[in-house]
Protein backbone atom coordinates (compact mmCIF):
# COMPACT_ATOMS: atom_id res chain seq x y z
CA UNK A 1 0.00 0.00 0.00
CA UNK A 2 3.12 2.77 0.16
CA UNK A 3 3.83 2.40 -3.15
CA UNK A 4 -0.05 3.14 -4.05
CA UNK A 5 0.08 6.16 -1.75
CA UNK A 6 3.74 7.10 -2.93
CA UNK A 7 2.68 7.12 -6.82
CA UNK A 8 -1.08 9.30 -6.00
CA UNK A 9 1.55 11.56 -4.02
CA UNK A 10 3.35 11.45 -7.36
CA UNK A 11 0.17 11.81 -9.61
CA UNK A 12 -1.31 14.85 -7.75
CA UNK A 13 2.40 16.71 -8.23
CA UNK A 14 2.22 16.54 -11.97
CA UNK A 15 -1.32 17.35 -12.16
CA UNK A 16 -0.09 20.56 -9.94
CA UNK A 17 2.64 21.05 -11.89
CA UNK A 18 3.33 23.75 -14.86
CA UNK A 19 5.33 21.58 -16.63
CA UNK A 20 7.21 18.65 -16.17
CA UNK A 21 10.93 18.25 -16.73
CA UNK A 22 12.68 14.26 -17.27
CA UNK A 23 16.67 13.78 -16.34
CA UNK A 24 17.26 10.58 -18.07
CA UNK A 25 20.41 8.39 -17.82
CA UNK A 26 21.24 5.78 -20.51
CA UNK A 27 21.42 2.36 -19.80
CA UNK A 28 21.96 0.04 -22.89
CA UNK A 29 20.93 2.41 -25.37
CA UNK A 30 17.70 3.01 -24.02
CA UNK A 31 15.49 3.83 -21.08
CA UNK A 32 16.44 2.97 -17.78
CA UNK A 33 13.96 0.33 -16.88
CA UNK A 34 13.18 1.63 -13.16
CA UNK A 35 12.36 5.15 -14.70
CA UNK A 36 9.96 3.62 -17.17
CA UNK A 37 8.27 1.46 -14.66
CA UNK A 38 7.65 4.69 -12.50
CA UNK A 39 6.00 6.13 -15.48
CA UNK A 40 4.10 3.54 -16.37
CA UNK A 41 2.81 2.97 -12.44
CA UNK A 42 1.95 6.52 -13.00
CA UNK A 43 -0.08 5.93 -16.26
CA UNK A 44 -2.18 3.48 -14.23
CA UNK A 45 -5.38 3.08 -14.04
CA UNK A 46 -5.52 4.23 -17.93
CA UNK A 47 -8.64 6.76 -16.86
CA UNK A 48 -6.02 9.00 -15.23
CA UNK A 49 -3.31 9.61 -17.64
CA UNK A 50 -5.27 12.34 -19.40
CA UNK A 51 -5.69 13.83 -16.32
CA UNK A 52 -2.24 13.39 -15.18
CA UNK A 53 -0.28 13.90 -18.44
CA UNK A 54 -2.72 15.10 -21.21
CA UNK A 55 -1.36 17.95 -22.68
CA UNK A 56 1.95 18.78 -19.84
CA UNK A 57 4.66 20.12 -21.47
CA UNK A 58 7.45 18.30 -21.39
CA UNK A 59 11.32 18.46 -22.02
CA UNK A 60 13.78 15.41 -21.44
CA UNK A 61 17.66 16.07 -21.00
CA UNK A 62 20.27 13.70 -19.26
CA UNK A 63 23.69 12.79 -18.96
CA UNK A 64 26.34 9.52 -19.59
CA UNK A 65 29.72 8.94 -19.42
CA UNK A 66 29.76 7.85 -22.85
CA UNK A 67 30.38 9.83 -25.81
CA UNK A 68 27.09 10.21 -27.07
CA UNK A 69 25.13 12.06 -24.09
CA UNK A 70 21.84 10.27 -23.69
CA UNK A 71 20.68 10.36 -27.26
CA UNK A 72 19.04 7.22 -27.55
CA UNK A 73 17.32 7.26 -24.59
CA UNK A 74 15.76 10.43 -25.29
CA UNK A 75 14.72 8.96 -28.82
CA UNK A 76 13.19 6.18 -27.07
CA UNK A 77 10.94 8.60 -24.50
CA UNK A 78 8.87 10.35 -27.49
CA UNK A 79 6.77 7.52 -28.52
CA UNK A 80 6.02 7.03 -24.45
CA UNK A 81 5.63 10.90 -24.14
CA UNK A 82 3.44 10.73 -27.38
CA UNK A 83 0.92 7.80 -26.31
CA UNK A 84 0.74 9.45 -22.68
CA UNK A 85 -0.49 13.19 -24.45
CA UNK A 86 2.16 15.37 -23.15
CA UNK A 87 3.46 18.17 -25.29
CA UNK A 88 6.89 17.54 -25.36
CA UNK A 89 9.28 20.57 -26.45
CA UNK A 90 11.41 19.78 -29.52
CA UNK A 91 13.19 23.43 -29.30
CA UNK A 92 15.97 21.98 -27.71
CA UNK A 93 18.67 18.99 -26.64
CA UNK A 94 20.89 18.88 -23.81
CA UNK A 95 23.02 15.55 -24.08
CA UNK A 96 25.63 15.68 -21.79
CA UNK A 97 28.31 13.31 -22.36
CA UNK A 98 31.37 12.36 -20.64
CA UNK A 99 29.53 12.78 -17.68
CA UNK A 100 32.41 11.94 -15.30
CA UNK A 101 34.56 15.31 -16.54
CA UNK A 102 32.05 17.44 -16.34
CA UNK A 103 31.01 16.95 -12.86
CA UNK A 104 33.00 17.43 -9.14
CA UNK A 105 32.78 14.96 -6.42
CA UNK A 106 30.15 16.04 -4.85
CA UNK A 107 28.01 15.65 -7.74
CA UNK A 108 27.73 19.45 -8.53
CA UNK A 109 28.17 20.70 -12.22
CA UNK A 110 31.54 21.61 -12.81
CA UNK A 111 31.74 22.90 -16.49
CA UNK A 112 31.38 26.20 -16.97
CA UNK A 113 30.09 25.42 -21.03
CA UNK A 114 27.30 22.59 -19.87
CA UNK A 115 26.42 25.14 -17.24
CA UNK A 116 25.54 27.83 -19.78
CA UNK A 117 23.82 24.99 -22.00
CA UNK A 118 21.35 23.78 -19.24
CA UNK A 119 20.64 27.36 -18.23
CA UNK A 120 20.19 27.78 -22.06
CA UNK A 121 17.64 24.75 -22.36
CA UNK A 122 15.93 25.39 -18.78
CA UNK A 123 15.53 28.80 -20.33
CA UNK A 124 14.00 27.66 -23.76
CA UNK A 125 11.62 25.36 -21.83
CA UNK A 126 10.23 27.71 -18.93
CA UNK A 127 9.64 29.86 -22.32
CA UNK A 128 7.76 27.26 -24.08
CA UNK A 129 5.79 26.73 -20.72
CA UNK A 130 4.65 29.72 -20.44
CA UNK A 131 3.35 29.42 -24.51
CA UNK A 132 1.55 26.38 -23.45
CA UNK A 133 -0.23 27.90 -20.21
CA UNK A 134 -1.18 30.96 -22.35
CA UNK A 135 -2.57 29.22 -25.12
CA UNK A 136 -4.80 26.89 -22.54
CA UNK A 137 -5.92 30.37 -20.68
Amino acid sequence: MTKLIGISALKEAIVASDGLLLATPEYNNSIPGVFKNAIDWLSRPPADIGRVFGGKPVAVLGASPGGFGTVLSQNAWLPVLRTLGTAPWHGGRLLVSRAGSVFDEAGRLASDTTNEQLRQFIEGFIAFVRRVRDLES
